[in-house]
């Protein structure tokens, strides 16, 4: 990149610095990379808890399956990959979407300080939870390092979701301020495929006591359960946001931090 003679090592260290904090986070592959796993806090399904709306996929396919049964059987199991079920009926799989991120994460600052931590937080305000899954892994640029981590999540039942580039609790760490807080909307798009088994006792008439039905029949525009190329979808959304938490002073790095839009 450079020709001639090489430029000081402190010019060298302020030119990296510039190039690596344009963006404060990446969506890159994840091969090769360690990959950390995030904290996850659940709540009740089928409940609004604060800002987070859980959207409960098992409870919605015992409904379906009782109004299509009407009273000709009486359901004892409910199996999304397991169960009695025809080849040509294949279990259900789940797949997340790579996280897209809104404006407003975006860091242009110099930043020299070293004694600090950087934690990711994702809260989740349209949530979903099954019997399955749902992972996605997402590379995010630390504003505090000279590097990007790789963070496992799983989007099933969770309405926050943390990590932090050291151990311990933040609260609990002495002379620890929040220099930035930077924060943005983000959304990762889950789909399901395949056939809901059910397993049913006390059949009368032609029922029969194993059946399936596809899992398209869940789709609920109201509770933003839509099908795509005979997939169900899901868009679980919410808030990231990347805190710098530092030791001794507070002073802030000149320049200022994007708004979110």
């Amino acid at each position: 990149m450079f020709r001639g003679s090489e430029p000081p090592r402190k010019d060298m260290t302020m030119i990296i610095l510039k190039a690596l904090a344009t963006l404060m986070f990446l969506i890159i592959p994840t091969e090769g990379r360690t990959v950390h796993r995030a904290t996850a806090v659940t709540i009740s399904p089928e409940i609004i808890s604060g800002m987070t709306r859980m959207v409960n996929l098992t409870s919605k396919a015992e409904k379906f399956t009782k109004t299509f049964v009407r009273g000709r059987g009486t359901l004892k199991t409910l199996n999304f990959e397991g169960g009695v079920r025809p080849l040509r009926e294949p279990p259900v799989k789940a797949t997340v979407n790579q996280l897209i991120y809104g404006p407003g994460c975006k860091y242009t600052e110099e930043f020299e300080k070293r004694k600090c931590k950087d934690v990711l937080t994702w809260d989740i305000d349209s949530a979903i939870v099954s019997p399955l899954n749902l992972p996605v892994n997402t590379t995010v640029r630390l504003i505090g390092k000279n590097r990007t981590v790789t963070v496992a999540l799983d989007f099933n039942g969770a309405s926050n979701l943390t990590w932090s580039s050291r151990n311990g609790n933040p609260s609990k760490r002495k002379r620890l301020s929040a220099l930035m807080e930077p924060k943005c909307h983000f959304s990762a798009e889950a789909s399901f495929n395949g056939y809901i088994a059910f397993h049913l006792e006390e059949v009368r008439g032609d029922m029969p006591k194993d059946d399936a039905f596809n899992i398209v029949a869940l789709r609920n525009p109201t509770e933003r359960l839509e099908v795509r190329d005979n997939m169900l979808v899901y868009n679980v959304t919410g808030t990231f946001q990347h805190t710098l938490l530092c030791k001794g002073d507070t002073t802030k790095p000149n320049g200022k931090i994007p708004r979110s839009v």
